[in-house]
């Protein structure tokens, strides 16, 4: 069985336009991508798609993302998966417990594409 070589990326989201964005910067790094517009729409696609790592951008305090990731990594706990956020110190306790990585949005353009790289490579 041949491996395959376009690496997938599911993006979780609820804004539209940043998730048009991150699909543009990272189709332009090599990466197929996948997305859905919220978390439940997330976990669904996750379940029925291979993917090779997932990126949250869901909300200020990370409640929510930390919920999706716990129930990404129950179903595939050796998919990576990537946080994003606005402010780190305005987060929940826990919120990026069970994530691979967590990148501030400021830096994301510049920094995402390394950092999934990086952890697919791991995997």
């Amino acid at each position: 069985m041949s491996k395959r070589q376009t690496k997938i990326v599911l993006c979780i989201g609820s804004g539209a336009i940043e998730l048009n964005l991150r699909s543009g910067l990272l189709l332009d790094c090599g990466w197929h991508v996948l997305s859905a517009v919220s978390g439940s729409e997330g976990v669904l696609r996750f379940s029925e798609e291979k993917v090779d790592a997932v990126v949250i951008d869901l909300d200020t305090d990370g409640s929510e993302a930390a919920l999706i990731t716990g129930e990404l990594k129950r179903q595939r706990p050796e998919v990576p998966v990537v946080l994003l956020f606005n402010n780190e110190k305005l987060l929940v306790q826990g919120a990026t417990d069970q994530a691979d990585a967590v990148v501030l949005k400021k830096h994301e353009a510049s920094s995402l594409p390394g950092v999934l790289d990086r952890l697919v490579r791991k995997a």
